[in-house]
């Protein structure tokens, strides 16, 4: 039977595609046998599995609202995705800050910032989630996995593990692969990463959405490159009359927001934007891939997925390599630093990698029945540290102890209550290797962050005192004193007095006894506002009251920098607060925390973290108490500790 003129059309059609899938067949079979993707060593699907269990659907859900009213961040995310794991592997140095920095390179001055605030923000939900445990570097393949499966694509499991960079590398963005380049040179470029023909035509296939600037395609429109369709052609030069117009175009005119395979028909009717693109089509080692992920896809998603996981491996660190960023722009603070031998930020990672879940989980819970509890956590932790350094004795009982001095009264009970139950709870864990020292540290980290404040790491592994020292709270920083005199307090420590502005603020939340500041009101002090004045004295009817008033009188509940501007309006309530405004040496830097509370929180986290390795025990130094309270049986007790220290104090004389 001879076919009628109209039925030619869909013969020449059933012929075309037939010798396409025909051509393509070795291609496809050897693309088909690729075994799926390894885990590299450290990384695994289910890695926070037990840690932050929400982590997937925190972000899952955060970038669907995110998508619902800017759709071009899919695409933007994927390129932060690539571009970070290109050069150097998937470390987040491209989220650095540099001067210049990984971003500040010419291949990477179209990353989106609104972009790369959504993977900073995703960090904040998932920290304050689960704690500081999920990397930056997760959270950007993550995004850039749902990014895919949200505009169209493939759901798939990525393995993670990923720890954050310490450095960027500025001369390795060198090495990503041009929007210029023919195939040839994009597949050595590829192979250099160990992927092949399969993986450079399937990765290139994200370019099924997004939009270009014209100096990246220019090339092609003068002179008109014969490859591209005229039509196109026009649509481009009236978008980008020159190559430097800021103008950008579709990388995809057929369907530009999903991500389908209809980037691949488009290569086939000449419609690539990019030299890279369309020359995929044009050599002969690729074409036959094109034609197939155009025709099927499902094999271009399978194909892409296998691509998306192998790179998303790239030379990762993993176990104690790098570290976990507070803020994915910036590495850990530089002054942040163990400054004590013995001291790790990885200190549990094998014996109790749940330690810190286990205690911001536990700590949510406190602080969302009694607020008041994370001032109180704070104070512990500081009265501990100032004493004999951090070593958990402010927690031992004593007749008397160190809690019954009076610089230490008002100390909260339930506070060590929550400190000894956290400890219960680590041990029943992983068993007594977890100090109460360490958990003091922990919990007053927490304190700060649950409530508005920084989050930052803190290193790990101190051991808990066999004493106390009654006398040396003595030492500890008076409410009463000018800020000379706290200046040379904390002086006797190694702080500075940047220091102790930054650690002052630490009254921006919390309440004070009336006998802490009574004599600011008998006389009046004229460094205090009348109405904050008259407030007080209705509280406090006498020094003895055992009433309390705020500390911050804007933000009582929450560590934020409140406290500064109180003091800027003579609103401070220790003497020692507020005379920092009086004080030359302090003044400007009260000003400045006022205006920056970035700055504030920096600073804060520069001398908390030292603070909290003063004069601490390690190695075989001290123990690990059974009970914060007490230390473990032996032959001496703690009244004999006691008594040992009135005979040291006796001796002197």
């Amino acid at each position: 039977m001879m076919a009628t003129p109209s039925s030619c059309p869909s013969l020449y059609s059933l012929f075309f595609i037939s010798s396409i899938l025909f051509s393509s067949y070795f291609l496809i079979s050897q693309a088909q046998a690729q075994a799926k993707p390894p885990e590299v060593n450290g990384l695994s699907v289910s890695f926070y599995s037990k840690t932050c269990p929400k982590l997937e659907i925190i972000v899952r859900n955060h970038l669907k609202k995110v998508f619902k009213k800017d759709n071009w961040q899919a695409p933007a995310l994927l390129v932060i995705f690539f571009h970070d794991c290109f050069v150097q592997g998937c470390d987040g140095s491209l989220l650095l800050d540099g001067n210049p920095g990984e971003r500040d390179h010419p291949l990477n001055r179209g990353i989106s910032r609104k972009a790369l605030r959504t993977i900073e923000d995703l960090r904040d939900l998932v920290h304050k989630e689960c704690g500081r445990i999920v990397s930056c570097a997760d959270i950007t393949v993550l995004a850039a996995r749902d990014a895919v499966s949200l505009s169209g694509g493939f759901d798939y499991a990525v393995p993670l593990g990923r720890r954050d960079s310490l450095n960027f590398s500025f001369e390795e963005a060198n090495n990503l692969p041009l929007p210029y380049n023919i195939t040839g040179v994009t597949l050595k470029t590829f192979a250099s990463k160990n992927f092949d023909i399969t993986d450079v035509v399937a990765l290139s296939g994200a370019h099924t959405i997004g939009r270009a600037h014209c100096h990246t395609f220019y090339n092609r429109l003068s002179p008109l490159d014969p490859n591209m369709d005229k039509t196109l052609a026009q649509i481009l030069n009236s978008t980008c009359p020159s190559t430097y117009s800021r103008n950008t175009a579709h990388l995809d005119i057929r369907t530009p927001k999903v991500f389908d395979n209809k980037y691949y028909i488009n290569l086939m009717n000449r419609q690539g934007l990019f030299t890279s693109d369309q020359d995929l089509f044009t050599d002969k080692r690729t074409k036959g891939l094109v034609e197939a992920f155009a025709l099927n896809q499902t094999l271009f998603f399978e194909k892409f997925v296998d691509g998306f996981i192998r790179m998303s491996q790239l030379d990762v660190l993993t176990g104690n390599q790098g570290e976990i960023r507070a803020k994915c722009n910036v590495i850990n603070n530089k002054k942040s630093i163990v400054t004590s031998i013995g001291l790790s930020f990885s200190y549990y990672s094998q014996t109790c990698p749940n330690l810190e879940t286990i205690v911001r989980n536990h700590l949510k819970k406190v602080v969302n029945n009694d607020n008041g509890q994370a001032p109180g956590l704070l104070r512990i932790f500081f009265h501990d540290c100032f004493v004999q350094g951090c070593d958990g004795s402010v927690l031992l009982d004593g007749s008397p102890g160190e809690r019954d001095q009076p610089a230490n009264i008002g100390i909260r009970s339930e506070a060590l209550q929550t400190i000894d139950d956290l400890r219960a709870l680590a041990h029943e864990e992983c068993g007594r290797i977890v100090s109460c020292a360490d958990i003091t540290v922990l919990a007053a980290r927490d304190a700060v962050f649950l409530t508005g404040g920084p989050d930052y790491a803190v290193p790990l592994g101190r051991r808990d005192g066999l004493s106390f020292n009654t006398s040396g709270t003595n030492n500890l920083p008076s409410p009463f004193n000018t800020t000379g005199v706290t200046i040379n307090t904390f002086a006797a420590k190694n702080f500075d007095v940047t220091d102790v502005v930054a650690l002052s603020g630490a009254h921006t939340f919390g309440r004070a006894h009336c006998g802490t500041f009574f004599n600011r009101l008998s006389p009046l002090d004229p460094n205090m506002d009348k109405t904050l004045a008259k407030q007080l004295q209705s509280t406090c009817p006498d020094a003895n009251s055992g009433n309390t008033a705020n500390l911050d009188i804007r933000t009582p509940t929450v560590f934020d920098n409140k406290y500064y501007i109180d003091l800027m309006n003579r609103q401070g309530v220790f003497t020692s607060d507020q005379d920092l405004l009086t004080d030359k040496r302090t003044k400007g830097l009260v000003n400045a925390f006022a205006v920056n509370q970035t700055l504030f929180f920096e600073k804060f986290v520069d001398a908390v973290v030292r603070l909290s390795q003063l004069d601490v025990l390690t190695g075989n130094q001290g123990e690990i108490r059974a009970k914060c309270n007490v230390v473990n049986n032996s032959k001496k007790s703690i009244l004999t500790y006691a008594v040992e220290e009135v005979v040291q104090y006796v001796d002197q004389f």
